[in-house]
């Protein structure tokens, strides 16, 4: 604090100086003539800030800084080599990382592994070559070396937002040759329907017992097929079919009057199709180990029905890519134009 106090009278000294050479005035005291130059102000305030070194004026005027023993001031943050925030403040703040969830937990195509299996099929063909549908279905076959029965898939990439009305695909298919595993069915109806179900080989019959039933968490079929007078009652089973895809629908053909038919196209093969959020419809249209006439009726099948069903609002290029693969197997590119072709001459 005297080191201080010096140092503030001593930076005040030319001012001073300078004052007492003047006359005095009445109010010299209250409204001083001359005041100390602005030079002086940053130094004065250095000299207070800084306790570790005192200023000194010299003859001339001029502040100096006279050092002083130094008191070592640093924060327990701080280091040698000048690590951590300057004058002690701590080291720098890393924000925690969120574990990733979801698709963003997924490793990039780079960094994926394949199995050994997968490396040697995928040798067979070639990843940009489009090929004719009789030799991707040669090729698919030949590609599955799985230790189960792979099913034949078809993924069609269309040029769909089905986010408008005008461009919602969803319909179905019956495949000539049957999908190849069987399928259990359910039935809602009421009356002389149940006899007729059940005649018509229906697994699961039944109406309001049954509503209850499913309400209480029973799913054991893999279709439920409806009359249009039980829809106002299972229209309080939506919350529980809807996201399992097993809600009633006309277009799906899983709301009919006529339940024989109905049961028929799904046990001989109908199967059900729509377009997803990204605009690519996926659909499985057999198994592998069937001849390859029968997967390339079945496929054209598929091909007609989509090409059949376009929406009204679907504008440009239709078909943008079209790939054939097994269960467990790369994907096999298709020629669009070939295969639409393929499908004219065989329709004919």
């Amino acid at each position: 604090m005297a080191t201080a106090a010096a140092a503030s009278t001593s930076l005040l000294a030319p001012a001073a100086a300078a004052a007492s050479t003047a006359p005095a005035a009445p109010n010299a005291l209250l409204f001083p003539s001359s005041v100390p130059s602005l030079r002086a102000y940053p130094r004065l305030l250095l000299a207070f800030r800084r306790p570790a070194a005192a200023a000194v004026a010299d003859p001339q005027g001029a502040v100096l800084e006279e050092e002083v023993e130094v008191v070592d001031q640093r924060g327990p943050y701080d280091d040698d080599d000048g690590g951590g925030y300057e004058g002690g403040r701590g080291p720098a703040f890393t924000p925690p990382t969120r574990p990733r969830t979801g698709k963003a937990a997924l490793l990039l195509k780079r960094d994926r592994t394949r199995s050994k299996r997968f490396l040697e099929i995928q040798k067979l063909r070639e990843s940009k070559k489009e090929y004719d549908v009789p030799t991707a279905i040669l090729l698919m076959k030949q590609m599955a070396s799985a230790k189960f029965k792979e099913s034949a898939e078809a993924h069609f990439r269309m040029n769909l937002d089905p986010k408008y009305n005008d461009q919602q695909l969803r319909a179905t298919v019956n495949l000539p040759k049957g999908t190849g595993q069987s399928v259990k069915i359910a039935v809602l109806t009421q009356g002389e329907k149940i006899d007729e179900a059940r005649a018509a080989g229906a697994d699961i019959v039944g109406g309001d017992e049954l509503i209850e039933q499913i309400k209480g968490g029973f799913m054991e079929f893999d279709k439920l097929i409806a009359t249009p007078d039980m829809m106002p009652k299972v229209a309080g089973l939506g919350k529980i079919l809807g996201p399992r895809g097993l809600m009633p629908n006309p277009k799906a053909g899983t709301v009919s009057p006529n339940i024989t038919q109905a049961i028929e196209e799904f046990k001989k093969g109908k199967v059900e199709y729509r377009v997803d959020k990204s605009g690519i419809v996926h659909i499985p249209f057999g198994k592998v180990d069937f001849p390859e006439e029968d997967l390339i009726a079945n496929f054209m099948a598929v091909v007609r029905s989509v090409e059949r069903n376009k929406p009204s609002g679907a504008k440009g290029i239709y078909w943008k890519t079209a790939y054939l693969c097994s269960s467990m197997g790369p994907s096999i590119k298709l020629n669009i134009k070939e295969m639409l072709d393929y499908g004219t001459e065989s329709s004919n």
